[in-house]
């Protein structure tokens, strides 16, 4: 029996231990008073004293402010206000980012940026990588509960440098993290489709050990024929020094996901009965080692990072739920990885050299036994030579030893005054073909395993208002972005005057795609003279055309079905000293498809101190509309809820 196997056949003692063993103590000392106010009474306030610096995720770090590409950050205060239950939820209000789901809470979902498909994005959590080896529709099965996200930072552009391979059209990074302040938050809701569930983090520090556990399960009758689904989450993270000065930290993080669920329409219109269950296990470890040297009063300081993944991911899928041998595939995949980095900072400039290197293995039924390498290694060069910033690299790339690859990053940024900044970056981007474009076959889809890796050339140009001391009202974004791929892999069919068309998709690899397009965002703080009335408001479009090749007579599943408009709308008002209702409203256009508009509200309630009633209503105009497969999204539909947060003050002593 493997670790992973031993770990997903015991989740729940692993789910009991993790969440209940912090607290064993401090219900043994007086088992008659188990209240909240009394059990966080017993807690100390644990505080640490910090000064906040954003910071851009990634290997080379770097201020946020001073970024040089396209990158938008979700904090918790913006996704607090969302009505969002899942990451997929609270990414769809995000400029140039195409989220096409097939259920609710995030049961499957798509992810896409700027024109790509969800195989082209990459997705991190704390610096890990989600891919999945088999196909990226599992990419984000994520473990980690909404309410436990510190972050999210969106990168639209090719990030090989940032992350490594597989970021072809960009990358989205989902940070959660310990601390030493002790902080307890729950939710729980239901509602329509007899919906329900419930999520809970706790954060502490016990000794030298900062932890942060969180849970989360989701469910319901779904909202049309065999789209019910049982989603289950499980996240832990803890960090620590150790060494005689501290100079080593070590970072943990372990993580399990189990979705059951209905699949009508989620592959296939011709099996209504579709049933899926996937099962993701992740556990990683990080070291960072930091020392400064000196030579004629000069310092130079030298950064070493290292961290090792194991990812284990399951798939059962049946086209016909209750009838396992009419057709059932089965898949394990498994991920080892392991990356590390040396940063060397002398004056106003940084210097990284990098390598990674990755296995990835696979038992299917469908697609038999595979296995297969990845190598990589980069150098980078960053800082500023007078007002310019600046940051050029390369990496090199080989899959499974073989035909070794180039690819550059440059970019340039400028602050034009207090508020103004102005960018300008290209880079290469690149990623193999999942093992299900490969070899995947059924009766409506036939794999190619002549398949090539495909490549991106992506240059942006973009400007940015900052919010700052001079400016706290307004902020603004726009870019200009042009992406060209070559090799790159879409399923094509044969088209026919038969309904539903017969023909079967095949992957293949197109001589040329590009897409062009244009990005921007503004958000306006309104000062107020009342307790009620206008608060904020977020507003962002996004236009992209796209040029390929393909004839009249064939079909493209994705390239042609990429997104074209997008507008993203948020107003947040205040209804009384307290009490807050946030209106979204999205519209998107996909080429060749019809457009939709869809209108959202949350309304947040403070009943108590530390408690808050909120109500939700999705799709509030009940439009009807399709993001993925063959899925009809679900018409109006509310949530009622409530939450619970608790944190220890910050610098309680003068």
């Amino acid at each position: 029996m493997t670790p992973f196997t031993f770990f997903l056949k015991q989740k729940r003692l692993l789910l009991f231990l993790f969440f209940f063993f912090p607290f064993t103590q401090l219900i043994a000392q007086d088992p008659a008073r188990l209240s909240i106010d009394s059990l966080l009474a017993r807690i100390p306030p644990r505080v640490m004293t910090y000064q906040q610096i954003e910071l851009v995720a990634g290997r080379n770090g770097g201020n946020f402010f001073s970024r040089m590409q396209s990158i938008e950050k979700l904090n918790q205060a913006t996704l607090n206000n969302l009505p969002a239950r899942s990451i997929a939820d609270a990414l769809s209000f995000s400029a140039g980012v195409d989220v096409r789901q097939r259920g609710l809470s995030g049961t499957q979902a798509d992810i896409g940026i700027r024109g790509g498909n969800f195989e082209q994005s990459l997705i991190l959590v704390n610096g890990f990588k989600m891919t999945d080896p088999q196909t990226g529709h599992h990419a984000a099965n994520l473990p980690i509960p909404l309410i436990a996200v510190s972050e999210i930072q969106v990168f639209k552009s090719p990030t090989v440098l940032q992350f490594g391979q597989s970021a072809l059209t960009g990358a989205v990074h989902i940070s959660a993290y310990a601390q030493d302040a002790f902080e307890v938050k729950t939710s729980a809701y239901g509602g329509s489709f007899n919906s329900f569930g419930t999520q809970a983090m706790v954060r502490m520090k016990i000794k030298k050990y900062q932890q942060m556990l969180a849970v989360a399960r989701d469910q319901s009758d779904g909202h049309w024929y065999n789209s019910d689904f049982k989603n289950h989450q499980l996240f832990y993270t803890g960090s620590h020094s150790l060494g005689v000065n501290q100079r080593h930290r070590l970072t943990y993080t372990a993580a399990y996901t189990d979705r059951n669920f209905g699949a009508n329409g989620f592959y296939s219109n011709k099996f209504p009965d579709q049933w899926e269950r996937t099962t993701m296990a992740m556990a990683g470890v990080k070291h960072n080692y930091g020392w400064t040297t000196q030579k004629d009063d000069r310092y130079t300081s030298y950064q070493f990072r290292q961290q090792a993944m194991l990812r284990s991911h399951a798939d059962e899928f049946r086209l016909k739920r209750f009838d396992p041998a009419f057709y059932t595939n089965t898949h394990v995949s498994n991920v080892l990885s392991y990356e590390a980095q040396l940063a060397v900072s002398r004056y106003r400039q940084q210097f990284l050299f990098g390598l990674e290197q990755r296995l990835e293995q696979l038992n299917s039924s469908n697609l038999g036994l595979r296995e297969r390498h990845y190598q990589s290694a980069f150098v980078q060069a960053l800082g500023s030579i007078n007002a310019m910033n600046y940051s050029a690299g390369l990496m090199v790339f080989a899959y499974n030893l073989e035909n070794p690859q180039l690819m550059p990053s440059l970019q340039l940024g400028r602050a034009l005054s207090h508020q103004h900044y102005v960018f300008a970056n290209y880079s290469r981007g690149n990623r193999v073909p999942s093992w299900t474009e490969m070899y995947y076959t059924d009766p409506a889809n036939v794999g190619n395993p002549n398949l090539l890796p495909e490549y991106s050339h992506a240059a942006e140009l973009g400007w940015r208002l900052n919010q700052n001391a001079y400016n706290s009202k307004f902020q603004g974004n726009a870019a200009l972005f042009y992406r060209q791929h070559t090799n790159m892999i879409d399923w094509v069919r044969d088209v026919s005057a038969i309904s539903p068309n017969p023909n079967p998709w095949m992957p293949v690899n197109i001589a040329t795609v590009s897409f062009t397009g244009l990005e921007t965002s503004l958000q306006f703080n309104v000062k107020k003279s009342a307790t009620w009335g206008p608060n904020k408001f977020n507003l962002n479009y996004t236009y992209i055309t796209a040029s390929h090749n393909f004839t009249s007579e064939q079909e493209s599943r994705y390239a042609i079905t990429s997104m074209r408009h997008q507008l993203n709308g948020q107003a947040l008002f205040d209804l009384s000293e307290k009490v807050q209702l946030n209106l979204t409203y999205r519209l998107v256009q996909r080429i060749a498809q019809p457009l939709y508009q869809v209108v959202d509200a949350k309304m947040m309630v403070p009943i108590k101190n530390k408690w808050t009633v909120f109500a939700e209503g999705n799709n509030l105009t009940n439009t009807q509309y399709v993001e993925a497969g063959f899925v009809q999204m679900p018409g109006r539909w509310f949530k009622l809820g409530l939450t619970f947060g608790h944190r220890a003050i910050d610098n309680p002593r003068p």
